[in-house]
């Protein structure tokens, strides 16, 4: 437990000691604003509780923000999770007190002594443990206080979720849930759907509905490349180019404008018509002049009529973006319309699916209509037999889980995530495994489904504490603590 506050200690998130338990307050609209008599009061639980301004800046100022995170996250997304956290710790010590749960000096102490991290050849070491207060930034105190609130939170968790012990039935349960052996029936939609032709009407219809989304950036620029011609007169490279090079990089700072950088190079300066990223020009021939990999740089530019000095492979540019463009990608564009088909064809797929899944909801698609279903489409019933929820021999994971979800007799539809894969499906039969109990599988099975059922005390946990403890943040103050931030 201890090492793992050490390896988070310099981070962000860890400084902010996030809770165990997910307490999903809103610090907006979870009360009335306080009236003007508490302008040192930040917030309140229970209207009994308070939190100062104070207390909560001591606690910001304990995390000790770089400036860095700030800019990453911003400053009021930054606070927001601050005091989102602070309220948390607040409410989980309110609780364990309220629990009686307690950890005395002896119990922190004990905790430090067995630390593995603090010690030096089996015994504690002061020594690693000043250093690690001053690599952390913690002081003895708060470092103490804060193992003491992870125990207490543990001790509270345990104090609900200690004592589950599962009754066989549902361990078992589970167990044959993940382990039977499914037999199943089924038919590959994928030979149904890949035949089907979008006519063009629909391409041409859906290219005009969406043509706002089919957009490319085109770009005119100009570039020069600073040969040693054209800054020396010489051939090869010496102090005097380089001499030349920082000067430009110079004029380009000071705001010195293209043509005005190397007058007497005009001649050589070359202007690309509008072109975009894959470097297809408008009409659809290609650019072979440029190297890609200077292009690619000059294409990145951002701003227009802005000098950039670029350097690629020891050459060296200027460059600067005349011009630029949004243009309709025309629909004869073969990319464009084979993307185009390939959405219809999923949102026809969608459909499908949607029509004979709404039939097996409603009764008017059993077993009989599924062998109706075959014939009609020319398509053949395939078998499979599946050993346990693990088992991908004949499908991807994913669609081994979907139909995981049905029981014998059932009829359902299973679909990848790309819609490439569909396959309507019925269960046959079924077969309970064999429950050894001191099998590997049957224990990671225990101890997962008891994880789950934990997880869900601690989900009904949380609605209790939402609904136990109100929470009412003071917006002015809490606007106002950010602003002088």
């Amino acid at each position: 437990m201890l090492s793992s506050i050490r390896k988070f200690s310099k981070s962000f998130f860890a400084k902010i000691f996030i809770a165990i338990i997910a307490l999903p307050f809103i610090l907006w609209g979870m009360g009335d604003v306080f009236t003007s008599g508490k302008q040192n009061v930040l917030a309140e639980i229970n209207d009994k509780d308070k939190i100062s301004t104070k207390e909560f800046i001591t606690y910001v100022q304990r995390v000790n923000i770089k400036s860095e995170e700030i800019k990453l996250l911003g400053k009021s997304k930054v606070l927001d999770q601050i005091l989102t956290n602070f309220i948390s710790e607040k409410i989980i010590s309110l609780e364990t007190n309220n629990k009686g749960l307690q950890l005395t000096d002896r119990g922190i102490l004990k905790i430090l002594l067995s630390d593995k991290e603090f010690q030096k050849d089996g015994k504690f070491s002061e020594t690693k443990y000043e250093k690690f207060m001053i690599e952390s930034g913690f002081t003895k105190p708060t470092y103490e206080k804060r193992i003491k609130d992870m125990e207490l939170k543990g001790q509270l968790l345990t104090f609900y979720s200690g004592g589950i012990k599962l009754p066989k039935f549902i361990i078992n349960e589970q167990f044959n849930k993940e382990n039977t052996k499914k037999s199943i029936e089924y038919l590959d939609l994928s030979q149904i759907y890949n035949k089907k032709i979008i006519p063009e009407k629909d391409i041409k219809e859906f290219y005009d509905k969406n043509k706002k989304f089919f957009t490319e950036k085109y770009k005119k620029f100009k570039y020069l490349e600073l040969t040693t011609e054209i800054l020396t007169g010489k051939q090869s490279l010496d102090e005097s180019y380089f001499i030349k090079i920082d000067k430009i990089e110079n004029d380009i700072l000071d705001g010195k404008r293209f043509d005005s950088i190397i007058p007497e190079a005009q001649k050589n300066i070359k202007i690309i018509e509008f072109v975009n990223s894959d470097k297809i020009f408008e009409n659809g021939s290609e650019l072979n002049e440029i190297e890609d990999g200077i292009f690619e740089k000059i294409f990145e530019i951002k701003n227009k009529n802005n000098t950039e000095l670029i350097t690629l492979n020891d050459k060296y540019f200027i460059a600067e973006i005349i011009e630029e463009k949004e243009v309709a990608t025309p629909l004869k564009d073969q990319n464009l319309k084979k993307t185009i088909t390939s959405q219809l064809k999923i949102v026809s797929m969608i459909e499908e699916n949607k029509k004979i899944t709404n039939k097996i909801k409603n009764n008017e698609f059993d077993k009989n209509k599924m062998i109706e279903f075959s014939k009609k489409n020319n398509i053949e019933f395939k078998k499979a037999t599946i050993k346990n929820i693990r088992d991908d021999k004949q499908f991807e994971i994913n669609l081994i889980n979907q139909i995981y979800k049905y029981n014998k007799g059932q009829i359902f539809i299973i679909s990848d995530s790309l819609m490439k894969k569909n396959y309507l499906v019925v269960i046959t039969n079924e077969v309970n495994p064999d429950i050894d109990t001191n099998s590997d599988i049957y224990k990671a099975n225990l101890i997962k489904t008891n994880s789950e059922y934990i997880k869900k005390v601690y989900q009904s946990y949380d609605v209790y504490i939402n609904s136990k403890y109100k929470v009412n943040v003071n917006d002015n103050v809490f606007e106002r603590i950010k602003n002088s931030f």
